[in-house]
C-alpha cells in the first residue's frame, strides 16, 4: 500500500498536469492562427473534435475505469488478466473507429460542408490506435494509487505533440502548402505526441511487471461491459465543449452557405473555444475541490454535509463563473485584437463568453450527479445539451451566422444544467438557496460590467495596434478583478471558508479584515 502522503502529492501533480494540459493546448491555437489564418484556423479546428474526443478518452476516463476494474481485481495475476482484458477490447474497438473513419472520411467532410477535409479526417483515425495503450498503462498506475506517471506523461505528450505541430506549421507555410495540408500535418503531429508518451510509460512500467498473460472470456465480457457502459457514460458526460464544436463543425458552414466567406467566419468563431474553455477549466477546478469530501458524506448516507457541500460548491463556482463570464465578455475587444490581430467576430465571441456561467453550471452540476454515482444521468444530460444545440443552430445560424451558433452554445449549456440540477434536487434537495444566490451574484457583478463597458468605449479609438490592445487588456483585467473582489467580499457572497477555497483567497480575507479593523 502506498503512503497516504504520496497518494496526496499525486492527486496534486494530476490535478496540475490537467491544467498545464489545458493551457498548452489554449495557447498554441494563437500562434497557429496568426501563422495560418483564420481560414487555416477552420480547416484545422473544424476537424478537432475528431481527434480530441478519442484522446480525452485515452487520457482522463478510460485510464479511471480501468484503474477501478484493477482495483478490484483479486490478486497480481487477475490483475494482469484485466489490464490485457482491457487493453484487447479497446484495441479492437479502436480498429474498429479506424477503419469507420477511413471508410467514412469522404462521406464525414461531405457533411461538414467541405470535401477537402477527408483527408485529415484520415490521418486522424489513426491516433485512435494510439488510445489502447495509454489508456491502460495509465490506468495500471492508477490501479496502485500512483498519479504521477499518468501527470508527467500527460505534460509531456501535449508538449511534445504541440512543439513537433508549430514547428510543422512554420515550415510548411515556408514551404507554401495549402491549409489544408497544413492541418494534415499539424495532426500527424499528435502521432509523435502519443508514441512519446506511450515509450515513457512503458519504460517507467517495468516496475509493474507487466508480462503478457492469457485472458479468459469472462474477463473480456466483464471488461467489455464496464468499458462501454460506465466508461463511456463518464467520457460522454465530460467532453461537452468538445461535443458543441463537433455540432457546430456539421451546421455552421453548410447553413451559412458553405462558401469560402462561410469557411473563414467558421475560423473566427473557432478563436473563442479555446478561451472558454480555460475559462470554465478554471471556475470548475475550484468549486471542485470538495468533490471528494462530498462522494465520503454520500456514501455514508450523511445527507445534510452531502448538501452542504453540494451548495458550497456551487456558491464558489457560480461566484468564480459570474466574474470570468463577465470579465471574458468585458475585455474581448483587446483580448481578440491582442492575441489574433484584428477584432474580427467581436460580437460573436463576446456572445460565446456568455457560454462561460452556463457551462460552468453545467460542469458543475454533472460533477454533483456523478459525485452521487449518477453517471448515467450526467451522460443523458449531455445528450440534452447536444440536442438543444443542434436545434438552436438550425434555427438561428441561418440568419445570424457565428452570432446564432455562440447562443446556441450558451441555451445548450442552461438546458443541461437545469435538467442535471432537477435529477440532482430529486436525490440531494438543495431549496432555492441557490436562487437567491443567483441574485446575489447579479448585485455584485453587474459594477464591473458597467465598468469594462465604459473602458471598452474609451478604448476604441486608442487600440491601433496590438501593443495598444495588449495594455488595455492588462489594465482592464486589474481594475475588473479588484473591484468584483471588492464587491464579492462587501456582499458576503461567500462563507470564509469558501474564500480559502479561491487561491490567494485566505491572503485577500486576511487583508480585508486589516482594513476593516
Amino acid at each position: 500500500m502506498r503512503p497516504s502522503s504520496k497518494f496526496a502529492t499525486g492527486v496534486v501533480l494530476f490535478a496540475l498536469a490537467g491544467y498545464i494540459t489545458k493551457v498548452i493546448s489554449f495557447a498554441y491555437r494563437v500562434p497557429y492562427q496568426n501563422i495560418a489564418g483564420d481560414f487555416g484556423l477552420y480547416a484545422y479546428q473544424t476537424v478537432y473534435p475528431f481527434a480530441a474526443i478519442v484522446a480525452s478518452l485515452g487520457m482522463y476516463a478510460m485510464p479511471v475505469v480501468i484503474a477501478k476494474i484493477g482495483v478490484g481485481a483479486n490478486g497480481p495475476k487477475q490483475k494482469l488478466e484485466v489490464l490485457w482484458g482491457s487493453f484487447y477490447i479497446l484495441l479492437g474497438l479502436a480498429v474498429v473507429l479506424v477503419m469507420g473513419m477511413w471508410s467514412l472520411a469522404p462521406l464525414l467532410a461531405g457533411w461538414l460542408g467541405d470535401p477537402n477535409l477527408s483527408s485529415t479526417l484520415r490521418v486522424i483515425s489513426l491516433s485512435y490506435l494510439l488510445m489502447p495503450a495509454l489508456a491502460v498503462l495509465r490506468g495500471s498506475f492508477q490501479s496502485i494509487d500512483d498519479l504521477k506517471p499518468s501527470a508527467l506523461s500527460q505534460v509531456l505528450e501535449n508538449l511534445v505533440r504541440v512543439t513537433v505541430l508549430l514547428a510543422v506549421l512554420v515550415i510548411g507555410v515556408h514551404l507554401g502548402l495549402d491549409a489544408y495540408a497544413l492541418s494534415r500535418y499539424a495532426y500527424a503531429a499528435t502521432l509523435v505526441g502519443g508514441i512519446v508518451a506511450i515509450v515513457v510509460l512503458s519504460v517507467w512500467a517495468k516496475g509493474l511487471r507487466l508480462r503478457l498473460v492469457p485472458v479468459q472470456k469472462v474477463t473480456l465480457q466483464a471488461a467489455f461491459r464496464v468499458i462501454v457502459t460506465t466508461g463511456f457514460a463518464v467520457g460522454f458526460a465530460s467532453l461537452g465543449i468538445l461535443w458543441m464544436q463537433l455540432v457546430d463543425s456539421f451546421t455552421i458552414v453548410n447553413l451559412m452557405g458553405g462558401d469560402f466567406e462561410a469557411k473563414v467566419s467558421k475560423g473566427v468563431f473557432d478563436r473563442g473555444y479555446p478561451l472558454v474553455q480555460f475559462a470554465i477549466l478554471f471556475t470548475t477546478a475550484l468549486g471542485m475541490a470538495n468533490v471528494p469530501s462530498l462522494v465520503r458524506h454520500y456514501r455514508a448516507r450523511q445527507i445534510e454535509a452531502t448538501a452542504s457541500g453540494l451548495r458550497s460548491m456551487i456558491r464558489v463556482t457560480t461566484a468564480v463563473a459570474a466574474a470570468a463570464t463577465i470579465g471574458l465578455m468585458g475585455v474581448m475587444l483587446p483580448l481578440n485584437v491582442a492575441l489574433f490581430e484584428n477584432a474580427d467576430g467581436t460580437f460573436a465571441l463576446v456572445l460565446l463568453s456568455t457560454s462561460t456561467f452556463a457551462a460552468s453550471l453545467a460542469v458543475a452540476s454533472m460533477t454533483c450527479l456523478q459525485a452521487i454515482d449518477r453517471e448515467r444521468t450526467a451522460a443523458f444530460g449531455m445528450l440534452v445539451a447536444i440536442g438543444m444545440k443542434l436545434v438552436v443552430n438550425l434555427m438561428l445560424v441561418p440568419n445570424y451566422g457565428i452570432e446564432g451558433a455562440a447562443i446556441g452554445t450558451s441555451v445548450a449549456f442552461l438546458g443541461m444544467a437545469a435538467f442535471n440540477f432537477n435529477r440532482l434536487d430529486r436525490v440531494i434537495p438543495l431549496g432555492m438557496l441557490r436562487f437567491k444566490h443567483y441574485g446575489l451574484l447579479v448585485k455584485t457583478v453587474t459594477p464591473m460590467g458597467l465598468v469594462l463597458f465604459g473602458l471598452n468605449v474609451l478604448a476604441l479609438d486608442r487600440m491601433t495596434h496590438r501593443l495598444d490592445a495588449f495594455v488595455w487588456l492588462g489594465g482592464m483585467v486589474l481594475i475588473g478583478a479588484g473591484l468584483y473582489a471588492w464587491r464579492l467580499w462587501r456582499e458576503r457572497v461567500l462563507s470564509i471558508g469558501e474564500w480559502e477555497m479561491i487561491p490567494l483567497g485566505n491572503r485577500f480575507v486576511n487583508l480585508m479584515d486589516k482594513k476593516e479593523n
